[in-house]
């Protein structure tokens, strides 16, 4: 034990780093965070945050363009669910089955367990630092962009420092090139179909699995509390910071994530557990990290198929794309909501 403490001295000081600023923040609680809106959508049904049936109705029939541009938007998506709840059908009564065959690099990556606890460590103590660098250049300059713009910030560094981590790692510790991540860029769109093709043939699946868990948590009493980004999104106003937060969240973010989850993450669990249990694990990671209790098996089930799509094509492409539509339509729903609020 004190040997590896020896040699991993640097790690262990990050870790009750981490440990000590965890332990001070207990009980505290971040007001500002605490929004009107976001508690109001949390806690209440679409009619009780105005948006009535009539409303909707007014909306479609504006001349609006967001108006025009939901209408052929939500057509289109009944189209597609459709089509993908008959093709599950038909998987269901002809008794078809899925064939999977690996196309993933058959050798283990060189890192392991201990690169992915150290890397993790990483990226919380750069969180840390950004922070209070953040708010001491704020303080120090009386500089005031918004917590929203703040947040978002933050989120962003954030995710650049990890994935230099990640690279520094995997490229410079192990010398190992980064198609090993999965950033191969060979059969690019037919990966980026495959990845769209699996994603609405399993759209049926992840809507029953959602409307299962709020019926559940109904019956419990069990009220969510509102998402971060959710708040950002209904709250903002500028339309520079609206477009930066849809870009980041819709395809930066999922870039970076799926470099971290599937690429690093699900290759260092692989070389222990497999394939099956890597892409349960990383999956419920993922899921922990994404979401509230709500929204937990659906976003896992997502994990477990961005899992399959690499392990099934070799190369990140494919779940990167799904990450992306996954996140746009999310984000879409939002601005519809948000357009319905004015």
């Amino acid at each position: 034990m004190f040997e590896f403490i020896k040699r991993e001295r640097i790690y262990v000081l990050l870790f009750f780093f981490i440990l000590a600023i965890n332990v001070m923040s207990i009980g505290r609680v971040d007001e500002s965070r605490h929004k009107e809106i976001g508690d109001t959508l949390s806690t209440s049904s679409f009619e009780e945050i105005g948006i009535t049936k009539e409303k909707v109705k007014d909306f479609f029939a504006s001349e609006k363009f967001s108006a025009k541009f939901f209408k052929y938007a939500i057509v289109l998506g009944l189209f597609i669910f459709l089509i993908s709840f008959l093709v599950n059908l038909g998987f269901i009564f002809l008794g078809k089955k899925i064939s999977f065959k690996s196309k993933a690099s058959k050798r283990d990556v060189s890192w392991g367990i201990m690169d992915l606890v150290k890397v993790v460590i990483i990226i919380i103590f750069t969180s840390y630092l950004i922070g209070m660098l953040e708010g001491l250049i704020f303080k120090v300059f009386h500089l005031d962009i918004g917590l929203n713009l703040r947040m978002m910030f933050n989120t962003f560094f954030i995710d650049i420092s990890a994935a230099i981590v990640i690279f520094y790692f995997v490229a410079v510790k192990y010398r190992e090139k980064l198609h090993i991540l999965g950033l191969r860029f060979g059969s690019f769109f037919r990966n980026i179909i495959s990845g769209i093709t699996v994603y609405i043939f399993m759209l049926p699946v992840l809507l029953v699995i959602l409307l299962l868990s709020i019926a559940f948590l109904n019956l419990l009493g069990y009220s969510p509390p509102s998402q971060p980004v959710f708040e950002v999104f209904m709250e903002e106003k500028r339309s520079q910071v609206l477009l930066f937060l849809t870009i980041f969240v819709s395809i930066f973010g999922p870039v970076t994530e799926e470099i971290f989850f599937r690429g690093f993450m699900y290759s260092a669990i692989k070389k222990h557990v497999g394939v099956l249990g890597a892409a349960v694990l990383s999956a419920s990671i993922f899921s922990i990290l994404h979401t509230n209790i709500v929204g937990f098996l659906p976003i896992m089930i997502l994990g477990i198929l961005l899992a399959y799509l690499y392990e099934a094509t070799g190369s990140l492409v494919a779940s990167i794309t799904v990450h992306i539509v996954h996140n746009s339509i999310i984000v879409g729903f939002v601005f519809f909501i948000k357009e319905l609020m004015k």
